[in-house]
C-alpha cells in the first residue's frame, strides 16, 4: 500500500488545522462541515514501517463531513497513493474553497499539478 506524504506547512498554507493525532481539518474550526484528513507520521506497508519525513505526514484517507454528518470519502489507489471522487461525486460538488483546499493536497487522481 502507497500513501503520499506531504508537508505540514502546506497543509497549513492552504487552511487547514495543525494536525493533531493523525487528524487534519478544512475548514480548520468548523465542526459541521469538513474535509477530514488523516495524517499519521507512519504507518505499516505489510510488515515494514514507513515513517514521513520530518515536517511532513502521510494522507492515508480524504473524507468529507456536511450538515453534521459523514457524506462520503474519496477512493484510495494502494498502488499509487492518489485519490478519486467516488461514482456520482466529484469536484463540482463542492464548495470552491473545499475545491481549493482538496487542489491544493495534489493527491486526487484528476487534479494533479505535474
Amino acid at each position: 500500500m502507497r500513501n503520499l506524504q506531504i508537508a505540514i506547512s502546506t497543509l497549513e498554507r492552504a487552511g487547514y488545522s495543525q494536525p493533531s493525532q493523525a487528524n487534519a481539518f478544512y475548514p480548520a474550526n468548523n465542526q459541521d462541515d469538513h474535509i477530514h484528513l488523516g495524517v499519521p507520521t507512519s504507518y505499516l506497508d505489510g510488515t515494514n514501517q514507513r515513517f514521513a519525513e520530518p515536517g511532513n505526514v502521510f494522507v492515508t484517507y480524504i473524507s468529507l463531513k456536511k450538515d453534521g454528518v459523514f457524506w462520503f470519502k474519496l477512493l484510495h489507489d494502494d498502488v499509487t497513493g492518489y485519490f478519486s471522487f467516488p461514482e456520482g461525486k466529484g469536484m463540482d460538488d463542492l464548495p470552491v474553497d473545499w475545491r481549493r483546499a482538496l487542489e491544493a493536497l495534489n493527491m486526487i487522481q484528476s487534479h494533479v499539478v505535474a
